[in-house]
């Protein structure tokens, strides 16, 4: 009498059809609508950015960030724009990054299992996905309104606002960076006496680094680029350069910093305009020497973002490795 594991074996394998060609054509099937799936996005583009350089290139030259905008086509610029862009970037960065890796490093390294990190690590991942037109009206009501009573935007408003934006992504993107970190790194240093912060800041992180460095670059990309969250906070068209004297070195050394934070990025009065807004705004002009400024101007902030990765890919590059 035949034993029961062999019976199953037999009926099994009786049971089984490889069918290798079927499944190999499947798999090939499968490739091939993955690999046009790519293309057809790199295409589309490769069509906008080639229609982009054709509007805008005409018109990409130096008056194009060294004049403020104007009612005059020939003469406008994003002068104001970029130094309010490159302001709020700084400050968001300054906000974002630290907060979010703290963050990070909290959850993932010293938090304890319970149902309450369980609660705050739903709601992070739930607020990564939410719209920033939300931010936008929580930035409207917690910081113009709460924070200033209702006064005009302020640099430092947009900032908060868009640091909160990109604060979620950066978190989770850095709990996943150093949660692929092998446990065997951490046991090493602490079979040889490290204590946990000490293996954190030594080992950890170092071996983090690009990831953490990965997400900061997602985020900030993203959050330089909207335009929603700050329209709803009222920024708008402006003439004068908001973060202009911050930017000067001599009333930043010269004794007179505080004087010049509280006038520059604290101050009610005191409105500024980003590089999205302005290009916003001028697409929509009927006049067809305002959209080809808008062309330009979106040649401009691709390159502020790009040159903003390829600092952080540096940055990434240098980091040592264990």
């Amino acid at each position: 009498m035949a034993k029961p594991e062999s019976i199953f074996s037999s009926a099994s394998s009786a049971n089984f059809q490889p069918r290798l060609e079927s499944r190999q054509l499947w798999g090939k099937i499968f490739s091939i609508v993955c690999l046009a799936a790519t293309l057809f996005g790199l295409i589309i583009l490769a069509v906008l950015i080639v229609d982009v350089f054709h509007d805008g290139l005409p018109r990409f030259n130096a008056d194009l960030i060294t004049q403020p905008p104007s009612f005059r086509p020939a003469k406008a610029g994003f002068r104001v724009a970029l130094m309010g862009s490159l302001a709020m970037l700084t400050f968001v960065l300054l906000l974002a990054v630290p907060i979010g890796v703290a963050s990070a490093i909290y959850l993932e390294e010293y938090a304890p299992k319970n149902k309450l990190t369980a609660f705050i690590e739903l709601n992070i991942y739930n607020l990564a996905g939410v719209p920033s037109i939300v931010y936008g009206i929580l930035g409207l009501g917690l910081f113009v309104r709460g924070l200033y009573g209702g006064g005009a935007p302020v640099l430092m408003a947009g900032a908060l606002t868009v640091a909160l934006l990109i604060l979620p992504p950066i978190i989770v993107v850095g709990r996943e960076a150093i949660r692929s970190v092998p446990q065997s790194v951490r046991q090493a240093s602490y079979g040889v006496g490290a204590t946990k912060w000490q293996t954190v800041r030594h080992h950890v992180l170092p071996s983090a680094m690009p990831g953490i460095l990965t997400g900061v670059i997602i985020s900030t990309s993203r959050g330089v680029g909207e335009t929603a969250p700050l329209v709803v906070l009222g920024v708008g068209t402006v003439q004068s350069d908001p973060s202009i004297s911050l930017l000067n070195l001599n009333a930043l050394f010269g004794g007179r910093f505080s004087e010049t934070l509280k006038g520059t990025v604290w101050a009610k009065d005191n409105f500024f305009s980003v590089l999205p807004y302005q290009v916003y705004e001028w697409v929509g002009d009927p006049k067809a020497q305002f959209q080809t400024l808008a062309s330009a101007g979106i040649i401009l902030l691709m390159l502020v973002v790009l040159g903003m990765n390829a600092i952080a890919i540096y940055f990434r590059s240098r980091t040592p490795k264990l």
